[in-house]
């Protein structure tokens, strides 16, 4: 067994079945350099968002990551919605719709740092199963900042499976 004090670990792959997800959230092109830095100002800000609207987070803060080229993407960093507004709420927030469905996911404990290993045991899965990964997934951060030390930070990583559409996204303004 792995001493999460010490060291990373990566918790077994699984593929499992998971509800549709609405996440509501500030979206911005960045790099992984600059990740941090978007998460610091992204989520006081969409927690303000989400109270001026009278909506209430229905889980832990998600990444949404999508659209790789080069070392840039596109990231929404949001919080799952139990309810959803009848119109997106205009300002900074976007509304997007994951999937529901199965799903390969891994959980990660330890630094977000060491966040490689997970990704590496996820995209040996997809080689395994002669599988191309999505072009979109996300991160959901179940232990974090504030709640633990850094080698206790839980992280579960989600790719969709089978997966060949887009996710509903929607902007200011737009009813559902």
């Amino acid at each position: 067994m792995t001493d999460i004090r010490n060291e990373p670990s990566v918790g077994k792959l699984e593929v499992r079945s998971v509800p549709r997800l609405r996440v509501l959230g500030l979206r911005e092109r960045t790099s992984i350099t600059e990740l941090a830095a978007f998460f610091a100002r992204a989520i006081p800000a969409v927690l303000d968002e989400l109270a001026r609207h009278n909506l209430t987070p229905a889980g832990p803060p998600i990444a949404v990551y999508r659209d790789e080229h080069g070392h840039q993407f596109q990231v929404t960093m949001g919080f799952p919605v139990a309810r959803a507004p009848a119109l997106v709420p205009c300002g900074p927030l976007v509304m997007e719709d994951l999937p529901g469905g199965q799903v390969v996911s891994a959980e990660h404990v330890g630094p977000y740092e060491t966040l490689g290993g997970t990704y590496a045991a996820l995209s040996e899965w997809f080689t395994d199963h002669k599988l191309v990964p999505p072009w979109m997934m996300w991160e959901e951060y179940l232990v974090g900042p504030g709640a633990a030390a850094e080698t206790a930070y839980h992280t579960r990583v989600v790719y969709p499976l089978p997966w060949g559409g887009r996710p509903v996204t929607a902007e200011c303004g737009d009813g559902r």
